[in-house]
């Protein structure tokens, strides 16, 4: 059996600690290690020292994602211990030196209908932790499906896109423990981030239908507890699908009223939903609004109509 610690590592953000996870089998490998800040590295080296394990017997790292409260410390651990890092082969681009996130975006906030001035409000809202970069060497690329051995057990691990296109979730089959990431929490919806499709960077990726898939696989799976990115364990897998499906269906619901009547773009209807949304809470705001929009244009429920390169939906009739 799989010996499992969750370790709550402080962010400096207002979801407040990431759960980094320690498996405690050699080779000793740890999940989501947390952001590059000195409260961060504090609160994980005490936190190990406590369950036994100093820095240097780790001997693996794995990422769920390229999110910097997640993947910060890696290139750190890998430079100290010589742990490869383990990462879906959709986030190495997104964890390297030169990587611009809103130059990549910027074709679909334009087609958003974003104002010049609210870009640049979005811009000048800094990140208050240091992008986050891959170690040069001891790379290990996952596409999904590989089985990661330790000494009495091991884990599967899955590709679950919609959060990021390049989202893993760790999997053991003997005891049924999920090691979710931010694909599902307990309190929270994960934001459908908005992607670029990877095989053509023109494209936006359909996030709100991968998530949807995921959640379909996760139903399915059989988990029996479920070991989230941040905040409490899930100890009912279906509830927690439920409850998320149920969420996108409400959603979907208000995005098609809000377009009763109306051709609006996807700005405009951020500021719908999202009233009251400053600074990098407006680019999370636009990427719910397009993931609903373009779920609901594939489904046949709205159309889209360009003007000026920014697209307006409207309800289907």
């Amino acid at each position: 059996m799989l010996e499992i610690h969750k370790i709550p590592v402080h962010t400096p953000y207002p979801i407040g600690p990431v759960n980094s996870y320690l498996i405690n089998n050699r080779p000793y490998t740890l999940v989501d290690p947390g952001p590059d800040t000195e409260e961060a590295k504090v609160s994980l080296t005490k936190r190990l020292t406590s369950l036994g394990v100093v820095l240097s017997d780790i001997s693996r790292v794995v990422l769920t994602h390229y999110h910097t409260d997640h993947s910060g410390l890696a290139r750190w651990l890998s430079g100290i211990t010589g742990a490869h890092v383990y990462v879906h082969k959709y986030e190495v681009r997104k964890l390297t030196f030169d990587y611009d996130f809103f130059q990549e975006r910027l074709p679909f906030l334009r087609e958003a209908g974003l104002p010049t001035e609210v870009l640049r409000e979005i811009l000048e809202d800094i990140d208050p932790v240091e992008k986050p970069v891959l170690p040069q060497t001891g790379l290990e690329i996952l596409h999904g499906g590989e089985v990661l051995e330790f000494e009495g057990g091991s884990l599967l691990t899955l590709h679950l896109p919609g959060h990021s296109d390049g989202h893993i979730c760790l999997y053991d089959e003997a005891s049924k423990n999920f090691l979710a990431g931010d694909f599902i929490l307990k309190h929270i919806t994960p934001n459908p981030n908005m992607e670029p499709d990877p095989s053509d960077f023109n494209k936006r990726l359909p996030t709100l239908s991968q998530y949807l898939n995921g959640l379909e696989f996760l139903e399915n799976v059989g988990a029996r507890l479920i070991l989230p990115g941040h905040g409490e364990n899930i100890d009912n897998s279906r509830d927690a699908v439920s409850r998320a499906k149920k969420h996108h269906r409400e959603r979907l619901a208000v995005v098609t009223s809000i377009l009763e009547g109306n051709s609006l773009s996807v700005y405009q209807v951020m500021r719908v939903l999202f009233p009251h949304a400053t600074g990098f809470q407006i680019y999370l705001g636009i990427s719910e609004a397009f993931a609903h929009l373009d779920c609901l244009l594939a489904g046949g429920n709205v159309t889209k109509k360009e003007i000026g390169g920014v697209s307006f939906f409207r309800k289907a009739s």
